[in-house]
C-alpha cells in the first residue's frame, strides 16, 4: 500500500522514527507523569474517569478532523454539526418520537456531504463552505429549540452512558476504543487511507491515477460529520439536555489543534490517527492539570498555547530535514 515518507526520516532509527510520529503521545505521557508526581489527588480512578469522559469528545471530533485535515481541508462547522444532531436528538426524546435520533444524523451527514461535493467537484475552499454551513447548523439548531435549551428526561439513557461497566471501566472508554480502532483500520489497513494521503499530497496526481477523488473527499466530510454527531449526542446524554448556544462550542479549535499536534500536515498527507488521539488526550490532561493547581484559565490558554507551538515546531523542524 503506498505511503509517503511525510513522517519518515532518511535513515531514521525505529526509536527515532516512533518518537517523531507520536511526539504527542509522548508529551501526554510526559505530563500524566508529571501529574502523578506532583499533583495533589490525582491517582485516583475518579481523575481517569474524569479524563476519559472529558476527553471522549475532543477526540471522535479530532479524529473525522484528521481525515478532513489529510486531504488538504478543513472543517470549522464541527461544533454547529454537534448543536443541530444534538437539538434535533433531543426534541425527539421530549416528544417521544425517536425516529428523530436518526433523522439528526442524516441530517449532519449531509451536510457533510454537500461540504465535500463543494470542496472536490466546485474547487470551492474548505475554510469558506464550512464557515457557510457552521452558520446555517447553528441557526438551524436555534430556530428549532425555539425557547433555548430542550430538557428531556430519560434517566435510563443517561444512567447507560455514565455508568462504569464492572464498577471501573467507563462506557466512553469502550466508545472510544472501537471509534479509534475503526478509524485506525480504515487509514492503515486499508485502501482509503492511502487514498486519502494521495489526494493530500498531490489531488491532481491522485485523479490522473484514476482515484475517485470526489467519493474520497465526501466520505472524509462525512465520516467527520458522524463523528462530530457521536460527540454532541454525548454532550447531550451527559446532561439530559441540549443547548443550541453552548454545544460544541470551540470545538473546532481544539479539535484542530489535536490534529496538528499530532503531526498530521496542515497542507494535507498522511493521517496520524495515534498521534491525533495523543494530542487530544495531551490538551485534556494539560486542561485538568491546570485547574487541579489553580492556575487562571487566562493562563491556561496561554499554556496550550505554547505547547502547540513547541509541538508543531519540531513536526516542522522534523518535515524540514526529509
Amino acid at each position: 500500500m503506498y505511503r509517503s515518507n511525510t513522517l519518515k526520516p532518511r535513515n531514521a532509527s525505529p526509536v527515532s522514527e516512533f518518537c517523531w510520529k507520536y511526539i504527542s503521545l509522548l508529551l501526554f505521557l510526559v505530563l500524566l507523569l508529571f501529574n502523578i508526581m506532583f499533583t495533589n489527588n490525582f491517582v485516583s480512578w475518579i481523575t481517569f474517569s474524569n479524563l476519559i469522559r472529558q476527553s471522549s469528545k475532543i477526540v471522535l471530533v479530532a479524529l473525522g478532523m484528521t481525515l478532513v485535515i489529510a486531504t488538504g481541508g478543513i472543517d470549522i462547522s464541527v461544533g454547529s454539526t454537534m448543536a443541530l444532531g444534538a437539538l434535533l436528538s433531543a426534541l425527539g426524546l421530549l416528544n417521544g418520537q425517536l425516529w428523530m435520533i436518526p433523522l439528526s444524523l442524516v441530517v449532519v451527514v449531509a451536510f457533510g456531504a454537500l461540504a465535500g461535493i463543494s470542496v472536490s467537484m466546485f474547487g470551492i475552499l474548505p475554510m469558506v463552505v464550512t464557515l457557510a454551513l457552521r452558520y446555517v447548523m447553528r441557526g438551524m439548531a436555534k430556530g428549532i429549540s425555539g425557547v433555548g435549551t430542550i430538557t428531556y428526561n430519560c434517566p435510563e439513557l443517561t444512567g447507560f452512558f455514565t455508568r462504569q461497566l464492572f464498577g471501573v471501566i467507563p462506557v466512553h472508554l469502550i466508545i472510544l476504543l472501537v471509534a479509534v480502532i475503526i478509524t485506525y483500520i480504515l487509514v492503515n489497513r486499508m485502501k482509503f487511507g492511502a487514498y486519502v494521503e494521495a489526494y493530500g499530497n498531490n489531488n491532481e496526481a491522485a485523479r490522473i491515477c484514476g482515484i475517485n477523488t470526489v467519493k474520497i473527499v465526501v466520505t472524509c466530510y462525512c465520516v467527520c460529520a458522524l463523528f462530530s454527531w457521536c460527540a454532541g449526542m454525548l454532550d447531550m446524554i451527559s446532561v439530559s439536555s441540549a443547548n443550541p448556544s453552548t454545544i460544541g462550542r470551540d470545538y473546532d479549535v481544539d479539535a484542530i489543534a489535536a490534529v496538528l499536534v499530532g503531526g498530521t500536515p496542515v497542507v494535507g498527507g498522511y493521517p496520524n490517527i495515534i498521534g491525533t488521539v495523543g494530542g487530544a488526550l495531551m490538551l485534556q490532561i494539560l486542561n485538568m492539570m491546570c485547574n487541579m493547581h489553580n492556575i487562571p484559565y487566562a493562563i491556561t490558554l496561554m499554556i496550550k498555547g505554547v505547547v502547540i507551538l513547541m509541538a508543531l515546531f519540531f513536526h516542522g523542524m522534523h518535515r524540514r530535514k526529509n
